[in-house]
This record gives C-alpha cells, structure tokens and sequence, in this order.
C-alpha cells in the first residue's frame, strides 16, 4: 500500500468559528485539571499555577525545571475526548510534577483540529514540557498507557509514540529567548551545540534537528522525508497520482489516473478525526455525504451539473473520493483571468445571461433536490471551456431542518447564516438565494459582497444597505451590474421573506446596459464628505484606542502582526505615529471641520505619549535591522516627524540617534527589510536636519547597492543572497518592497541628492529592467512577481505596490519626471506609466483597502502621476478608487473607519491596516509629498 503523498498548502474559506460559549464550557477543562491537583496535592493546590489565557491554558507546580529546549510531547484529541484524555493525562502529569498546556475549552479544540487549521500545529491538544529526556520517555510511555484507544488526529509535525498511540513528539523550543529575525519578527528559537540560533521549524512532517539525535535509539528510525526522488503513489490500487491540486489539514486534493479506465480523476483526501466537532462528526463523514450527494445530483437534469463520482474507498485511516476531472477552472479563478486580461469580469450581455441562468438553475437543481446549499460561491462552482457551470464541494448541503455541519464563506452567508451555530438544523432554501445574489455579483464584476461587521451590533447598519452603496458605485462604469442590480439586491435582502424568488429571478431580464452618468456633482460632494469624516474619524480612533500604558504593544494587533517588532512601520507603532505629526502639522485645516471630541490639545498630547512610547520601546529591545518598514529605519523617521510637529529637540536627537545607528549596507538590499530603506531614510534626515552626515550615509547605502548589482539578460536586480537567513532568501523580485522598483527610486534620489552620475546611470538600468518585464493589455501594465516567473512566461501578474504595478509605476514616473532613459518626456516610459496607473484603477473592484497590497497603496500611485505629468484625471481616478476604499469602511463606537486588508476588523498599523488609508486621506486633503519618499526638502509623510 502507498504512502498518501505530502502537498504544498492553499485554503478557501471553511466553517465558521463556533461561536461564543458558555462560562461553565470555559471552567469545564480546566476545571478537571485543578481537581486532578487536588487528589495528588491535598492542601498544596497553592502550590500549582493554573494559568488560563485567551487559548492555551498553562499549568506549572512552583519550581518546575524551565529547560529552553528539547524533546517534547504532544497528545492529540478530538472535542469529544478531550476531557477524559485531559483528565487521564493530568493524573499522570501532576504525579510527575511536570510543566504543560492544553486547549483551554471545546470550543478551542475544536478549532485546534478543525480542516482550516494549520497543519503545523493541529491537534496538539496537551503539550508537554519534561524536565530532562528521561522523565521524557517515561511520562511517554505512561501518557500512551492513560490515553490508549481515545479518539484524536494525527500530529503531522511529530513522530507518532507507538502504533495506533496518541502520543506524538517532536524536538523544539520550550521556553527559548525570543530573538529578532532578519525579516523583523520576534521568534523563539532553538540554539545548535556551537550556540548559533537556528528555526525552530514546525513542518507538516517529523523534522527534528540533525544534531538533536533520537530520544528512542532502540526503535526503528523514523523514515526519512526525500522530495527529490518521490517514489510514485497508487492510491487503492488503482490511483495514480500525478500531483497535488492543494492540501490543508483536513487532507489533500490530488491530480491522479485511474489505472483500469485511464480517465483523469480527481481525489480527495478526509483525514481521521480532522474537523471533528461535539456533534460526533469529523471530515470523513461530510466527504462520505458529499459523495451521496453528488449520486442524487447524477440524475436531477440530462446534462450533468456535478462532477461523476467514480469511488469511495479508505487508506491509512483516511477516506478518499475520486471523482472525474472537470476540465476548466473554478468560477473565482475565470473571473480573475478575464479581469487580468481584459479588464473585465464578464465579456458581454450574452455571456450574462448565460452565467446568470446557470446560477439560478444550479440553485433550483438543489432545492428541487429538497436540499439547502449554505455554501454556494464561486469557490463552488466549475467554468468548463465551453461555459457550462457545475457544482463541487457539497460538503454543507443538507435538507431542511436536517442537524448538520453549517459552512460559510465570508461575503456569501446570508444573516440568519451568519447567526446560526456551527452545528444546526439546515436552513430554509431562502439562505441560499442571498449566496446566489453574491455569486452573481462577483460573476459580473470581480467584487466580494464582503463587509467587516459594525460594532456594536446595535448601531450596526444594514446589510442591504451598504451592498447598495457596492451596487451603485459598481453600476456606473459596468453596464451589466447596472443592468442586474435589480436582481442582485431583491436576492440579497436582509429579511428571508423579503427576498427574490427562484421563479423571479428566472424570469427577470436586465435594463439595458449603459453607463450611468447622472449625478457627478452630488456624488463628488458626498464622496468629499465621506472623505472628510473618515479622516476625523480615523484620527479620534487612533488617539482613543492607543494604549501608552501597554509595555508590549501600543495599538494592538492580529496574530501576526504581534509576533513583529513593536515599533516599526509596517505592524509596529511607527506608522500611527507618522499619521498623528502630520495631523498636528496641518491641525489649522483639519480642526475647521472636526468634530468636538477631536482638539489640537488632545492630538498633541496623544502624538507626544505616542512618539515617546516609541522611543522608549525601541531603547529597550536589541535590534539591528534596518529596513524602512520591517526595520528600525521607519521607526526614526516617525520619530523624526512627531519631534519637528511637537518642537521637541530631545526626541529630534534620540531620532538622529537612531539614525546614525542604522546599518546602511545589508546583506538583504530591499526598501522593507534591507539597505534601500535605511538609504531612504538617511535622505529624509539630510533633508530634515541639513547634517551632512546623512547625506554621506545615504551615499554609502547607494554604494553598496552599486556593489550588490546582479546583471543578467534579463536586466539588472538586487537578489536576495540565498545564504542570508530570511524567507524572501534567493528572491529576484521586480517590485518595490523587495527588488528592483523600490532600489531603483532609492538611487534615482541618491543620485538627485549627490550628483552622482553613477546612481543615476543604476537607476535607468532599473527602469530598463521593469520596462522589459512589463506585460500590457486591455487591463493595463502588469508585472510578473520575480524573475523566475517572467523567465516561465507565468500567467501570475501582480498590480500592488508591493510586487506589481503600484509599486513599478512608483518608480518609473519619478524616473520619467527626471528625464527616463534619455530625454525628459520619453515617450515609452510614459506610456507605461499610463499602463500601470491603468492597472491600478482596473483593480478597484478586487483590491483590498490596504497601503501594501491594496487600495490605498494604488491611489498614492495615481496621485503621483497626477502631481509629476499633470493629468488632473488622475486625480479622479485616486478618487474613485477612494470611494472604493470607503465602501468597505466599518462603524465602530460611531467612527467610520477603514478596515484591515482582511476586511475583518480595524488595525491601526500602516501597511495593512488604518495609519496607512489615513496616511492617503491627508494627503488627498492637503497635498504634499508621498508618504516614506524623501524629496526634495518636503519632509512630511
């Protein structure tokens, strides 16, 4: 029998979180765990620390040994089991007196083992931490002996204790000091016998260290992983597989052939005890429905509208499907195909009609069926090349009233969805009429119907409501969503009964399709408005929610972002910093039109407690990297910024300090991480302060990269060393976060600033460089990510500031502006910077309303072409995608506020979150140079 093969790692939205519990659900574990200390301890439980924290709950006796690293144990269990696995295993652990955590509640193990979890890390309910590695293989032996024939789901990152045990272990850091990574986190690492740092890696396979050894030297070594000569998997018998559509943690979707027919199938992969939930089911169980399903759909109408199921069979505790391999592409990715190389989603009214009737017939096929769908989006559906749409991925679909397992993809949950549990009688087929809606939305433009929530729910807007906002704003330039926004929002209604029928919606016929161009004058003045409070609003919010008193953070953060140094630009405090300077600066237009909760006083004494947090943050961690946004160099530019707007010369100095300490020659020669943003910053500080010897370091930084230059046929870039101890190691990016756009601006300044004609000649080689990888069509100029994908001709194209056209056209109009490649006006160059400005305003619809990756980050574009060519259309359109931005726009506690880039919630941080729209809105208001570039003597950000 083969092994199942390891796959690489994307994921479509799953099930939702359960929702929240009950106080008797939070006691329930940890509860068992203090009466275990009871029985083993009478009269010393004082003597125990049973910590519970928002996941993990943490036990520990006074004076347990803290070891930084070694051998640990994990024991895996499913929501069900867990309490009884928890109360077995803390009799033994507590008789040892031994250090460990568990998932603090249900609901955290249930999110522990869920399908979306990352494989890395799932199922380790209790981690273990021995005191040496012979209470290791003892407490080992003795947990397997407690927990055997209990329920829970393999551990991918550890080595399974026994056959059939449910016991893992894996060698990794216990409470190691946390040190700051070349990419700008914060990660506890293991130490290696010569004292060097090195990750600790939590692969989805058994990786120990190879000096680490094996804590069980009598047993069989544990197989070695090798990608280089993978031996072919034939999956019962019969299934070849040729490679992996995609994995997550509930199993793998693989591309193989069936060896008795030689049709193309596709399998799916359930893993054991995966997504398991109080209700008793796991992801076996909706695999093996989802196959019963797919029947019952076989013979609904004569042609076929799901994918045929050829067999379902079980290997190595895992279920699989295989089914026939549909060729053509999931209705999301066509969209985003037409939308890359057409600039539209749907090509006329004819594709339309039939898109939209095949929705509405898919929908009917299922509750002809008697089934409710809960899940229907364009993840869900299949194009093939001749346009006929099927249904895949039926793992939620249940008839009415039936208790199953209720799915939900953001965007596409109606509200009574949205409010069930996660395990729920099926809804009434009306649920699905909203999906539909949405589904036909995004089938006509590319936009997400998605909406961070308004909070609190009491003042919260309705939904239909701001999708009506979306449809309007949609509507004037796409005939066809004009044309159906009848549809879209009579299907969409908040009220169940208030929604569109089936029997409606087929026999609706759109309005014919024309542009809408009534009302520029009032939009434009409400879109003013919105602006105008989105500032205030985004200010007040940043000033009422800092938290100076905070040691760790002073804005909170999501998961990632607190694993990140505290004071940078991109999730640290720099970036709310810079926006509040500036604020102050330009308090004489601001206050004309603020609200009364918003003063000059408050706004000063708020960037003052934030300015000297920062200073004081930074004074107290190690630190030595000197990017602009993941760095320390970002950090002294705001710091700078807030001095000179509070007229404060002790923090003016503690900023040039840091300054001067930055490294302004790097291994890593990019704007965010490397040597181009501490050049950057260097030139800021020159223009600043006049010191000379920031202009001396900034053309040391230009120097080095002279030095780093790597010229290929390709053009010129500055690769990422593969020896240097980052992600983005080996990378050859183009764009302007990591590669040639971003080094390229850096010494088109350098050069203005020194005269050197060397940095100059450098940045015209970059601008060849972009110019030579530029892809142009209907939907503008687009660039592949690195050099790799454009040596591969790869479809993959990219339009954000980070990697794609953003950031390109940053540089190229800067590089047009000072005379381009030859003389001053070059024709092509222009044109490209017509195309990638065209680009940006081609993703508004899709683009999400960050700096980095989205919205915010695209409009700083077009402001710039407007300002450096003069085209005042530019301007329009920075406004427009503007309006696009405040359509995603949240309440919170009354403020109208600009969500992060996952469209979830509000983070005050730059790249991804608030600072960084705020950053936008004052310019947009006051003009004034691009934030983070230093020209000129314009230094405000």
């Amino acid at each position: 029998m083969s092994a199942l093969p390891e796959t690489a790692s994307p994921s479509a939205p799953g099930p939702r979180r359960p929702r929240a519990e009950r106080p008797a659900d939070l006691a329930l574990l940890p509860d068992l765990v203090r009466a275990a200390i009871a029985r083993h301890a009478p009269g010393a439980e004082h003597e125990w620390n049973v910590d519970q924290a928002e996941f993990w709950c943490h036990v520990a006796p006074e004076g347990a040994i803290r070891r930084a690293q070694g051998w640990k144990l994990h024991v895996s269990a499913t929501p069900l089991a867990a309490p009884l696995t928890l109360a077995r295993a803390a009799e033994v652990l507590v008789a040892h007196r031994c250090r460990f955590k568990f998932a603090g509640s249900p609901a955290r193990v249930t999110e522990l083992v869920s399908g979306r979890f990352a494989r890395g890390g799932s199922g380790k309910f209790i981690t273990v931490y021995p005191a040496d590695d012979d209470q290791f293989r003892l407490l080992a032996e003795e947990l397997h002996r407690a927990t055997a024939g209990l329920p829970g789901p393999a551990v991918l990152s550890d080595r399974r204790y026994r056959p059939d045990s449910q016991v893992f272990y894996r060698y990794g850091v216990f409470s190691g000091v946390r040190r700051l990574m070349p990419d700008g986190g914060y990660v506890a690492s293991l130490t290696d016998p010569e004292g060097r740092p090195v990750p600790d890696e939590r692969n989805a396979w058994f990786s120990p260290p190879a000096w680490a050894g094996d804590p069980f030297p009598d047993r069989p070594a544990a197989p070695a992983r090798s990608t280089a000569t993978a031996k072919p998997v034939l999956l019962n018998g019969r299934y070849l597989v040729r490679g992996a559509i995609q994995h997550s943690n509930k199993g793998g979707v693989f591309r193989a052939e069936d060896s008795e027919t030689g049709e193309q199938v596709v399998v799916k992969q359930a893993r054991a005890h995966v997504g398991a939930g109080l209700e008793g089911l796991d992801v076996r169980d909706l695999l093996r429905r989802e196959a019963a399903l797919l029947g019952r759909f076989g013979g609904a109408r004569p042609e076929p509208v799901v994918p045929r199921v050829v067999e379902v069979f079980e290997q190595q505790g895992s279920v699989l499907m295989a089914v026939e391999s549909v060729p053509g592409a999931t209705l999301r990715r066509t969209v985003a195909q037409r939308l890359a190389e057409d600039g539209t989603a749907c090509p006329d009214e004819r594709t339309a009609a039939s898109l939209v009737g095949q929705l509405v017939e898919l929908v009917a096929t299922a509750h002809g069926l008697g089934l409710t769908l809960h899940d229907f989006n364009p993840n869900n559906i299949m194009v093939t090349p001749d346009g006929r749409l099927l249904l895949i991925d039926l793992e939620m679909a249940a008839p009415q009233g039936e208790r199953w397992v209720l799915g939900a993809t953001p965007g596409y949950t109606a509200p009574e969805l949205r409010a069930a549990g996660h395990v729920a009688p099926a809804l009434p087929p009306s649920v699905d009429l909203f999906a539909l809606g949405a589904t036909v939305l995004h089938a006509l433009s590319g936009a997400d119907p998605l909406f961070a929530p308004d909070l609190p729910e009491a003042a919260a807007r309705p939904g239909e409501e701001r999708l009506a906002r979306l449809v309007e704003l949609l509507s004037r330039d796409r005939p066809l969503v004009r044309g159906y926004a009848p549809l879209i929002l009579g299907l969409m209604r908040d009220e169940p009964a208030e929604r569109w029928t089936l029997e409606e919606a087929r026999n609706f016929r759109p309005a014919t399709a024309r542009n809408d161009r009534t009302g520029s004058t009032d939009r434009a003045n409400r879109a003013e408005d919105t602006r105008e409070r989105l500032l205030h609003d985004g200010i007040a919010h940043l000033l009422a929610t800092m938290r100076p008193g905070d040691p760790e953070r002073l804005w909170p953060s999501d998961s990632f972002g607190e694993t990140c140094d505290p004071v940078t630009l991109q999730h640290g405090s720099a970036g709310g910093v810079a926006v509040l300077a500036r604020a102050l600066r330009e308090w004489d237009g601001l206050s004309a039109q603020a609200p009364s909760s918003l003063s000059a006083e408050a706004l000063r004494e708020g960037l003052r407690a934030a300015a000297y947090w920062t200073a004081d943050r930074q004074d107290a961690l190690p630190w030595d990297l000197p990017g602009l946004h993941f760095g320390r160099s970002g950090t002294a530019w705001a710091l700078l910024d807030a001095a000179r707007a509070l007229d404060d010369p002790d923090l003016a100095e503690r900023a040039a300090k840091t300054a001067l300490e930055l490294p302004v020659r790097w291994p890593n020669p990019d704007v965010t991480h490397g040597a181009a943003g501490s050049g950057l910053t260097q030139l800021h500080f020159w223009h600043g302060t006049g010191d000379a010897r920031f202009l001396d370091r900034a053309a040391e930084a230009a120097e080095g990269l002279l030095t780093a230059a790597r010229h290929t046929p390709e053009g010129v870039f500055w690769p990422i060393p593969e020896d240097f101890g980052s992600a983005l190691a080996g990378a050859w990016h183009y764009g302007f976060a990591h590669g040639v756009a971003g080094v390229g601006t850096f010494l088109l300044l350098a050069a203005g600033a020194t005269g050197d004609d060397r940095f100059r000649a450098a940045a015209v080689a970059a601008g060849e460089t972009l110019t030579a990888a530029a892809r142009s069509g209907p939907a503008g100029a687009l660039w592949p990510v690195d050099r790799a994908r454009h040596l591969s001709d790869s479809p993959d194209l990219a339009r954000h500031w980070c990697s794609g056209s953003s950031g390109a056209g940053t540089f190229l109009v800067r590089l047009w502006a000072a005379g381009g490649a030859g003389a001053s006006g070059d024709d092509a160059l222009r044109a490209l910077v017509e195309g990638a400005a065209d680009a940006v305003k081609a993703g508004r619809v899709t683009d999400s309303p960050a700096t980095c990756h989205g919205l915010a980050g695209n409009a700083e574009l077009l402001l710039d072409v407007a300002e450096l060519t003069g085209d005042d259309r530019r301007r329009a359109d920075a406004e427009l995608l503007v309006e696009h931005l405040a359509a995603q726009a949240v309440l919170r506690d009354g403020r109208l506020l600009i969500p992060d880039e996952n469209r979830r919630t509000v983070l005050a941080e730059y790249a991804t979150g608030l600072a960084g729209s705020l950053s936008l809105l004052l310019r947009m208001r006051f003009g004034g140079p691009r934030a983070w570039l230093p020209e000129g003597d314009r230094t405000t950000p």
